[in-house]
């Protein structure tokens, strides 16, 4: 039976696949710094040590813009990927799911380490009004 990781090799084997990845990650773990700053003071202000521009103010409306775009990504991708895997393990449409071959134990593992992904766009929402507001 399937189960995902069959393609890996397309991944491993190719800089353009290595590379899709490590920028992939590099994005995530990005967006997941910069929402941290919807609730510090680096958030207002640039930290003192990046050089040239340390100390200066952020204009208010571009961690807003920002967050904003990447919040509205996120509730298409997020959403979308939740909406189709859904609906193929509701029978609902064919085609291939992660949990393909998985036993129940290991589809549990999967539920617990990917569920909290489905918070993410409303906690990121709630950042940016509290941003907003402050």
């Amino acid at each position: 039976m399937e189960t995902g990781f069959s393609q890996t090799a397309s991944y491993r084997g190719s800089t353009t696949g290595t590379a899709y990845v490590l920028g992939l990650e590099l994005a995530q773990v990005g967006s997941a710094a910069l929402s941290l700053g919807l609730c510090s003071r680096w958030g207002e202000q640039v930290p003192r040590w990046v050089p040239g521009v340390g100390g200066r103010a952020l204009p208010r409306l571009l961690p807003l813009v920002v967050g904003g775009t990447g919040n509205v990504v996120l509730y298409v991708v997020i959403g979308g990927t939740t909406a189709v895997l859904a609906s193929r393990w509701l029978g609902l449409a064919q085609g291939w799911t992660p949990t393909a071959g998985m036993s129940s134990g290991q589809v549990a593992v999967l539920a617990a380490a990917y569920a909290p992904a489905l918070l993410w766009p409303p906690a990121l929402t709630v950042a940016l009004v509290g941003y907003a507001r402050r």
